[in-house]
This record gives C-alpha cells, structure tokens and sequence, in this order.
C-alpha cells in the first residue's frame, strides 16, 4: 500500500476577533500503517496507528461523541497532576 498525502483547511481565531484560515497535513503511510498530523509550519504534531482502537479512532469519539461510555470523567485533581 502506498502513501497518501492529504490537508484539510480549518478556522482559528486571530488577533482582535478575527478568523484565520490554516491547514493541517495528514500524511498516511500505507505500508506501515501510521498516519502523521503536521501543522502549517510543517511541525509535527501527532501520530497514531491504524491498529485496534488506536488515537485516530480515540479523537473521533472524543469529537463527535462527548457521552460515549469510553469518556472518562477526571478529577480536578488527576487534571492539575497531568496537565503542566
């Protein structure tokens, strides 16, 4: 299988309320089964494999379903310990 390059444009927002258009690059590496996410500057941002309930599928439920069963409620303080 080979690879496919994709981006995909969204909004954020900019200085004093204003909207701006930027791109994420999504590069699916079919051989080895692993999709990366770059953003405009070309940083990398993530990768996740396509085997099992993998981060791909765990953003999607993340996304789309915020009651699906498999969202874990967190602690305040879990949170404040993981997050820095």
């Amino acid at each position: 299988m080979s690879s496919q390059y994709r981006k995909i444009k969204y909004e954020s927002e900019g200085q004093w309320g204003s909207v701006e258009e930027k791109y994420l690059y999504i590069h699916s590496h079919g051989t080895v089964d692993v999709t990366n996410v770059y953003d405009d500057n070309g940083e990398h941002l993530f990768s996740f494999s396509e085997t099992g309930f993998d981060m791909g599928s765990a953003l999607a439920v993340a996304f789309t379903n915020w009651q699906d069963p498999r969202m874990e409620l967190v602690t305040y303080d879990e949170w404040k310990n993981k997050i820095k």
